[in-house]
């Protein structure tokens, strides 16, 4: 017979549940409502850029349209091209569905160099130089060490996850080097497709500042009764169109800053979560805490794009293209372990440390903990925040 449970433990257990009911709920109006955002970012951004040229362009002089040209034409054919492609480019992911079916976008992470899209079909070849320079490089190997083999287990959907790889509740499947989902693209942010959605926004910031810019004049004029308005498009419709250019000019390059930062320290938003709780614990305890796939601003940088030494032109990031990524998205760049000693640990009073910190009591090797040095921990297990509940172990 079973015993039943006491009253408060009972409450919190239905709590829990309608807790997990709700957050089911909604990770499928998220989903649902997808494709509705994408069409409505389609109306808003081409609304915006047929009323500039209706509006402001016409009123230019001749040699206004010269100067301007490399804006007029490079702002929009950015604008739609990496919107375009964001939307359709696949995050990437670890394996196919569960489900058996193809995955319809997967020809966007193959090499095709005669596509339209390619950069080698402009002549934007990639560099021979290794971009690593000396790091432990894309193929989870340097001088003297040797590539992880092990794979761990994904708990949720029962698939390989490799490293910086995370389970999307609302797509419901792994997706490689995870960002976040974005209901604005109806899909993940990840390792094929973050690199058009920063550019996408660096774009779109550049479109509303100069619709705010060219088109001040035109705006105040919306309010006068007398003044002349040769465009097509009615003064109301404008004046919403510059209003909205406003706000989206203001939130869109903080939110691009702040991801251009994170990259730029070699994280994504889901690691600056976990790394600034590793970190945390790690000074509690004395330690010094190390990203291991932070190679310093600029590397972070040139890896993330894939430009530079041994990558692409930088002129690649003028032009719509579809560019790959530095990693194969099973293993990535990471930093060699200081040579310098630090402080020694002592005892260690946080156990997470020892789940998901990986601790150094090691001089380097290869890019691997060896005996000697002291005092580092790096964040290279995955096993603290394996997606809320713990992982699945590991492949076979």
């Amino acid at each position: 017979m079973n015993t039943p449970l006491p009253p408060m433990k009972y409450a919190s257990v239905l709590v829990i549940r309608c807790f997990k009911k709700v957050e089911h709920f909604a990770d499928w109006i998220t989903g649902a409502a997808g494709p509705v955002f994408v069409f409505l970012c389609w109306v808003l951004i081409g609304s915006g850029g047929l009323l500039f040229f209706d509006v402001v362009a016409r009123d230019l002089s001749y040699l206004g349209v010269f100067l301007l040209s490399p804006i007029l034409s490079l702002v929009p054919l950015n604008m739609y091209g990496q919107y375009y492609l964001v939307t359709h480019v696949p995050p990437g992911y670890p394996a196919p569905k569960a489900s058996g079916k193809e995955d319809k976008d997967i020809k966007w992470t193959i090499a095709m160099p005669w596509s339209y899209w390619s950069g080698e079909r402009w002549g934007f070849i990639k560099g021979e130089r290794p971009l690593t320079g000396g790091y432990e490089g894309s193929d989870g190997a340097a001088a003297g060490g040797e590539a992880n083999s092990r794979v761990r287990r994904c708990r949720k959907c029962d698939g390989p996850k490799p490293e910086r790889t995370h389970h999307c509740s609302v797509c419901k499947r792994c997706v490689l080097m995870m960002d976040h989902h974005c209901p604005w693209i109806n899909g993940c942010v990840g390792l094929y497709n973050q690199r058009h959605f920063v550019l996408f926004m660096a774009w779109l910031s550049i479109g509303c500042w100069t619709v705010c810019g060219l088109g001040y004049r035109h705006f105040i004029n919306t309010f006068s009764y007398r003044s002349e308005w040769k465009a097509y498009t009615p003064k109301i419709g404008f004046t919403l169109i510059y209003v909205l250019c406003i706000a989206i000019g203001v939130a869109v390059p903080v939110l691009m800053s702040w991801h251009l930062y994170m990259v730029s320290k070699g994280e994504t938003s889901i690691e600056s979560h976990d790394n600034a709780y590793l970190e945390k614990k790690a000074q509690q305890e004395g330690l010094i805490y190390l990203n291991p796939y932070d190679l310093g601003r600029r590397r972070n940088l040139e890896l993330f794009f894939n430009v530079g030494p041994g990558g692409y032109s930088m002129y690649t990031l003028l032009f719509p293209l579809v560019i790959p990524p530095s990693s194969n998205g099973w293993t990535f760049t990471r930093r060699p372990l200081p040579t310098t000693p630090a402080k020694p640990p002592g005892s260690l009073h946080a156990p997470e440390l020892a789940e998901g910190l990986g601790l150094l009591n090691a001089t380097t090797h290869g890019g691997h903990a060896e005996d000697g040095l002291s005092g580092y921990v790096m964040g290279d297990d995955g096993s603290l925040t394996d997606d809320d509940e713990g992982g699945g172990g590991w492949m076979d």
